[in-house]
């Protein structure tokens, strides 16, 4: 928990240290999930965060068993610094990323074209397994 803890507070570091742009620009995209909130879980907070040419979200979830899952696209950051590298994961885009974790912490990163290109999924209260099963549910990657 404490891995996770860490690096959840580097992601929001990251998100805070952004140079966003100011708030009131119009006429940029906001970035879209391309998901569906995984079965079991309510979604707790959203957070948007500027910049010049797109607008980065933050999604927040949690299940009845405390299982949390926290989505980033659009948001430049470090996700997963200081775990260890496990796999390389196929999302459903296509495209790979890198899978990092251990014991119930879990982090997928990928990047896809565009100024919303930066994506990652950050779990905890997960094995790899379930993490990734969870993963499949919501379409973010597709059924191994």
């Amino acid at each position: 928990m404490r891995v996770f803890g860490a690096t959840l507070c580097l992601a929001m570091l990251a998100v805070a240290c952004g140079g966003g742009a100011d708030p009131h620009d119009d006429g940029v995209p906001t970035c879209e999930p391309g998901f569906t909130t995984p079965q079991g879980f309510r979604a707790t907070e959203r957070f948007e965060d500027p910049y010049a040419d797109h607008v980065g979200i933050r999604l927040g979830f949690v299940s009845d068993e405390g299982r949390e899952l926290h989505y980033f696209a659009g948001i430049p950051g470090e996700f997963g610094e200081g775990l260890p590298g496990v796999d390389s994961i196929v999302v459903a885009e296509g495209l790979e990323g890198p899978l990092q974790g251990s014991g119930d912490t879990w982090v997928l990163s990928w990047r896809t074209p565009g100024p919303c290109g930066v994506r990652a999924v950050l779990g905890s209260g997960f094995t790899r397994r379930s993490f990734l099963e969870t993963l499949e549910r919501t379409g973010i990657i597709p059924v191994q």
